[in-house]
């Protein structure tokens, strides 16, 4: 398959701001074309379709929420002063 010249003319108006280079542009189209066309004589008879190039099933470990130090004990080494169990910072913003 391929486009005449009228086709990419229109293709380049119609859809397209751009001012290109109608015959630039009608090789790139065509060699694209052609190259779709290549792809589809290739025979996929056989081939299982898939959806997606990992297995259904999920491969990563459970998201479990696992707490190894307590959230006082981390406001108990700060220096800062704590307020609602958050350290207290100076107002940046005078």
């Amino acid at each position: 398959m391929s486009l005449t010249q009228e086709q990419i003319e229109k293709l380049s108006k119609n859809l397209s701001k751009i001012k290109l280079d109608n015959e630039k542009l009608g090789q790139d189209i065509n060699g694209i074309l052609k190259y779709i066309d290549l792809l589809n004589e290739v025979d996929t008879t056989w081939v299982i379709p898939t959806i997606s190039v990992i297995d259904s099933e999920n491969i990563l470990r459970e998201d479990i929420e696992i707490r190894s130090i307590d959230p006082k004990d981390l406001l108990a080494c700060s220096n800062q002063k704590v307020i609602a169990n958050q350290i207290a910072v100076s107002n940046i913003m005078k």
